[in-house]
C-alpha cells in the first residue's frame, strides 16, 4: 500500500512538473508575442518595453531553475515572489524526499514553516501557499518514518524476547517502507552476522 502511495505521489510530482513546464512555455510565448507588438511602436516606447521585458525574462529564468514545488508557488502568486532563502529550503527538503531520505526530509520540511511565518516581507496568502506547496511530501515523509520506526521498535522487543525470525521480519518490513533507514539496516546486518544468517 505504501508503494502505491509512493507511486501516486511520484505521478503527481511528474504531473506538476509537466504543468509547470507548460505554464512557463505559455508565459514565454505570450512575452514573445508582446515583444513583436512593441516593435511597431516608436523607439522610445520600444526601449521602455525592452527594459520592462528584460526584467520579466530574468524573473522567468530565475523561477525555472527552482524545484517544482517552489516554481509552483511562484506561478500562483503574480504580485510577489517566494524569497530565495525559502526556495532553497524547499529545494533541499525536496531533494531529501526524492532521494528516499525521509527522516532528513521531515526535519528539513519542519524547519520551513517557522522561517516562512517569521518572514515579515511575505504576505499571509503567500505564506499559506508556500506551506501548502510542500505539505503532501512532508506528511508522506512523516508517515513513512513513523511506520518504519514502529516496525523497528517491534523488532527490538522481539529481539529482547529472543524471537529472532520475527525480529528479522519486522526489520525487513521497516526497510520495505523506508529502504534507507540506517538503524534498521545496521540492526539487520548485526543480527544476521551474530546468528550467521544470510
Amino acid at each position: 500500500m505504501r508503494k502505491n502511495n509512493y507511486l501516486k505521489k511520484s505521478g503527481f510530482i511528474l504531473f506538476a512538473a509537466l504543468t509547470i513546464v507548460l505554464i512557463t512555455a505559455t508565459a514565454l510565448f505570450s512575452v514573445s508575442c508582446s515583444n513583436k507588438n512593441n516593435v511597431k511602436t516608436d523607439t522610445t516606447m520600444a526601449a521602455d518595453a525592452q527594459t520592462s521585458q528584460s526584467g520579466k525574462d530574468s524573473q522567468s529564468t530565475s523561477g525555472s531553475s527552482n524545484s517544482p514545488t517552489s516554481t509552483t508557488v511562484e506561478e500562483t502568486t503574480t504580485s510577489e515572489q517566494v524569497p530565495s532563502d525559502i526556495q532553497l529550503m524547499i529545494a533541499e527538503a525536496d531533494k531529501y524526499y526524492n532521494n528516499g531520505q525521509f527522516a532528513e526530509s521531515v526535519s528539513a520540511y519542519r524547519s520551513i514553516k517557522p522561517a516562512v511565518e517569521k518572514n515579515a516581507t511575505i504576505s499571509d496568502s503567500l505564506k499559506q501557499e508556500i506551506i501548502k506547496s510542500y505539505s503532501i511530501n512532508f506528511e508522506d515523509s512523516k508517515t513513512i518514518t513513523e511506520t518504519a520506526r514502529m516496525h523497528y521498535g517491534n523488532a527490538m522487543q522481539l529481539e529482547y524476547e529472543k524471537r529472532i525470525d520475527e525480529t528479522i521480519k519486522e526489520l525487513e518490513e521497516a526497510l520495505k517502507i523506508y529502504p534507507k533507514y540506517q538503524d534498521a539496516i545496521d540492526k539487520l546486518d548485526s543480527i544476521k552476522s551474530l546468528y550467521k544468517l544470510k
